[in-house]
């Protein structure tokens, strides 16, 4: 029996998040030592199962900065002061900021760090509440709770979960010392796995562009035929190409070997981008499966499993197509499942797809076919338990116990290619792995402001090109704010805790520019691009909604709203349910009310999970409301649903234990299942809001 050959790639990416001498979010550093040492090392374990790791250059850069140069971030700075040498604006950043993880997985689990957590949010006045010691522990556990559970289990780190509380000023500069030292580790881990054979090091433009658009931005239109983009628009193709060159001489001096592949900064090709690719001696490169089916008539589905020749005059380069619904699994819907019945899942389904590839094209066909599994290597564990090590653990066991399960890095599959492979293409759909479009990056006004200023930036750089130092220096800082985060976090479409710091990076870096260049800045880049364009994202209650009045959902009589577009992982799966959560309180009731962007049917279910002052979990499918909870007595809900929209209500007496409740917290989440797509509203699955 031929086996079905499986290729997973995990995407490690971090925009370059640097401004002047320091970072200014830790996420490069947290993400070091949590996720990419640890997901390497987890292959030890597993000698005969291969992967391949994409690793983008803006990455690698910061954490030679952060190891090399002593480039700090702003967590590690605020982490280094003692108690006593915090201002009062100091404590007030890190009550803001050390809490900035996912409650569930990072906070709950550690005792110290949720006492700390309930005292922040319990207070009205935390600052005058915690004593030096509470401010050291804090300091410690922000740092602490983001080691990977592998390296935690090593002495040096193992110590302080032991310890847990009551830690000295030498605990925390040693523990700080230590993230730098893991972070040593990440290249010379990755060569060794690569030396054996064992993985596979692909690479990405230098800053992340979406290249499509670097070529013209025009290209947007043909996925998004009715947008009206402001001029004017952006065509540097040389940039692109730039951004590959440079992109491939980075890595290989961090790696000692030239790549073969390339993972597009989120799965964006064109024929233009596939051309240079091939310019660029690249073999492979992917994307995902729904620009095939925009591409060519599509008789049968599994045809996405057989990377495809693309040719011009100048070569070949072969493209493999994402499958979406096994990538979204893992990065979305298996977050909260048992790890054992994660694994049978996805093990069931590959024996599905393998069983529909042999019905469609014969078991001879499994010799060169492969089922692509691609999606960040970072986002997704911390909403898993454990960081995602059990199931993975689980996974790749059966990799290795199931002898018709093959795992390969993406070089090896192309040398089963024969001559006369039918599977050719000479164009393809222009877009990315959302959507098949660039939506997501130039698709509402505040993105394509953003471009626009791009776009007379770089005219002006070219007016200076023959002053050489001025240009060369001015480009290094162009190529920078050409990176697709800063457009990503534009518009109402992705929403995180640090959304604003994009904005700020993105307008320092053109600032940069007309610094350089000697040019007078123009006053719109001191405030926030498109500001008047912004929807706010959470709007807190008013006031008491009145009992008889709460079908009446608006901010008008006394709703807060939070604006659910999207969920807080980055890698959006564009799968979109939820549009508007509100919340509110009458005299008697808490208040929970969902509008929905899109219709649910099947297995599709939404969950409300409140989560203090007392668990209650409401649990909502197409024809019923399902309510979970340990209470004893009724919980007087009110309990609505129309096609657009349902109502939840809890008594604040159930909630609190007592009728006369002047004012509370209270946290809860929500989550979807849509579409077989798991998502979490809102930022960190959490709001707290005080009972008015």
């Amino acid at each position: 029996m031929k086996p079905l050959k499986i290729c997973i790639l995990w995407h490690q990416h971090q925009p370059y998040y640097r401004k002047r001498n320091f970072f200014i979010l830790p996420w490069v550093r947290f993400h070091s030592v949590k996720d990419y040492l640890d997901l390497p090392l987890l292959l030890d374990e597993f000698p005969n199962v291969q992967q391949t790791f994409n690793i983008v250059p803006s990455l690698l850069l910061q954490i030679a900065e952060y190891t090399t140069e002593n480039v700090q971030d702003r967590i590690q700075i605020l982490s280094q002061k003692t108690p006593a040498e915090l201002s009062f604006e100091e404590k007030e950043e890190i009550l803001n900021q050390f809490f900035v993880c996912n409650y569930e997985n990072l906070i709950q689990p550690n005792a110290r760090f949720l006492e700390l957590y309930r005292k922040a949010k319990a207070s009205q006045n935390p600052i005058e509440q915690f004593n030096e010691n509470d401010w050291r522990d804090l300091q410690v556990w922000y740092n602490l709770a983001w080691i990977g559970q592998i390296s935690r289990q090593r002495p040096q780190f193992r110590r302080f979960f032991n310890k847990g509380a009551n830690f000295s000023e030498s605990e925390k500069q040693i523990l700080l010392e230590l993230h730098l030292e893991t972070m040593q580790e990440i290249v010379p881990v990755l060569k060794r796995l690569q030396n054996l054979g064992q993985i596979e090091l692909s690479v990405s433009p230098f800053f992340h562009p979406i290249l499509p658009l670097l070529c013209n931005s025009i290209i947007a239109s043909i996925g998004l035929p009715n947008i009206n983009l402001m001029e004017p628009t952006f065509s540097y193709p040389q940039d692109a190409r730039l951004q590959i060159s440079k992109g491939k001489e980075y890595f290989t001096k961090f790696f000692e070997k030239e790549p073969l592949g390339i993972w597009p900064s989120e799965g964006s090709l064109s024929e233009d981008v596939l051309q240079m690719l091939i310019e660029e001696n690249f073999h492979w490169t992917a994307t995902d499966s729904l620009l095939l089916f925009k591409t060519i008539n599509i008789q049968k589905p599994t045809i996405k499993y057989f990377p495809f020749k693309y040719s011009t005059n100048k070569g070949e380069i072969f493209v493999f197509f994402r499958d979406s619904q096994l990538s979204d699994a893992i990065g979305f819907t298996y977050q909260r499942w048992n790890p054992i019945d994660a694994t049978n899942d996805m093990i069931n389904r590959l024996a599905s797809i393998r069983e529909n590839i042999v019905n469609d094209f014969g078991e001879e066909s499994l010799e060169y076919a492969c089922v692509p599994i691609i999606l960040d290597g970072e986002n997704c564990w911390e909403f898993y338990r454990e960081n995602g090590l059990p199931f993975l653990r689980g996974l790749f066991s059966r990799f290795e116990s199931e002898n018709w399960i093959e795992t390969h890095i993406y070089s090896d599959i192309i040398k089963f290619v024969h001559e006369d492979y039918p599977y050719t293409l000479n164009t393809i759909f222009p877009g990315s792995w959302i959507n098949a479009n660039f939506s997501t990056w130039i698709g509402q006004p505040e993105k394509q402001l953003a471009w626009q200023w791009l776009a007379k930036v770089r005219a002006l750089i070219e007016q200076h090109k023959e002053n050489h130092q001025k240009y060369t220096d001015a480009m290094e800082i162009a190529l920078i704010a050409e990176g697709s985060d800063w457009f990503w976090w534009y518009g109402d479409d992705n929403i995180a805790p640090n959304k604003d710091d994009f904005d700020v990076l993105y307008r320092f870096y053109l600032q940069s520019i007309y610094e350089i260049l000697g040019e007078e800045l123009p006053e719109e880049l001191n405030s926030p691009l498109g500001k008047e364009l912004r929807i706010q994202t959470l709007i807190p209650p008013s006031k008491r909604i009145h009992e008889s009045n709460y079908s009446n959902i608006s901010e008008e009589f006394g709703w807060g709203k939070y604006n659910a577009k999207s969920a807080i992982s980055t890698m959006h799966s564009g799968k979109e349910l939820l549009k508007e959560i509100f919340f509110g309180n009458t005299n008697s009731m808490l208040l929970i009310a969902l509008s929905f962007a899109g219709k649910y049917s099947g297995n599709d279910f939404i969950e409300i999970v409140i989560q203090k002052p007392t668990d209650i979990r409401f649990e909502i499918r197409e024809n019923q409301i399902i309510v979970k909870s340990d209470q004893n007595k009724p919980l007087r809900q009110i309990l609505t649903k129309t096609n657009g929209q349902v109502i939840i209500g809890v008594s604040l007496e159930t909630l609190f234990g007592r009728k006369d409740v002047a004012e509370g917290f209270v946290e809860f989440f929500v989550r979807t299942n849509f579409e077989n797509t798991e998502q979490i509203f809102p930022t960190n699955g959490l709001i707290t809001f005080v009972i008015l």
